[in-house]
């Protein structure tokens, strides 16, 4: 579940950080970060990811537990995942899934070893996709409609969204 960054110097996730840890928080409590596995799963076909899923952590007090150890504090799990949590402090269900890549299949089966040969609008290294001139600018019109205005914060070209608060 977890790997040592050595840029960062410090225990990270390893794959999906809302995998629920095998052995749930006695793992987290008792064993080392880094023996600790995750029910995750994928589907390989020579040395290509097809398939990639998880049994999803819904149990906030471990979620809290493995954010801690990578790092993050309760205020920044609520912060920055605030949907996922909220929904599972209001008891949303275990549950679990995987999502194949098509377009991977699609691409081992045609024997190109770019993906980028077999998908209808391929987006460059930038994600960007040219055909599409997308991403392109928002209007004034478009971000009023969802309720949204910009605000820039910090260096000139540091744009974040802001939902505006109620009243």
């Amino acid at each position: 579940m977890f790997e040592y960054d050595e840029d960062a110097k410090k225990v990270d996730f390893s794959h999906n950080p809302f995998s629920m840890p095998q052995g749930e928080m006695d793992a987290l409590e008792t064993k080392d970060p880094l023996d600790i596995l995750a029910y995750q799963y994928d589907i390989v076909c020579n040395g290509v990811e097809l398939s990639s899923g998880a049994i999803r952590n819904h149990r906030p007090e471990i979620m809290y537990k493995a954010f801690e150890i990578a790092g993050y504090t309760q205020a920044d799990v609520d912060t920055n995942f605030a949907g996922m949590i909220n929904a599972f402090k209001v008891g949303a269900p275990p549950h679990g899934g995987s999502a194949p890549g098509i377009d991977r299949m699609v691409m081992l089966l045609a024997g190109e070893p770019n993906i980028r040969e077999v998908v209808l609008f391929p987006m460059n290294q930038k994600a960007e996709d040219l055909m599409m001139g997308a991403p392109s600018p928002v209007s004034a019109k478009q971000l009023k409609e969802l309720n949204i205005r910009l605000t820039v914060d910090g260096p000139k070209d540091a744009t974040k969204v802001v939902a505006p608060s109620a009243g």
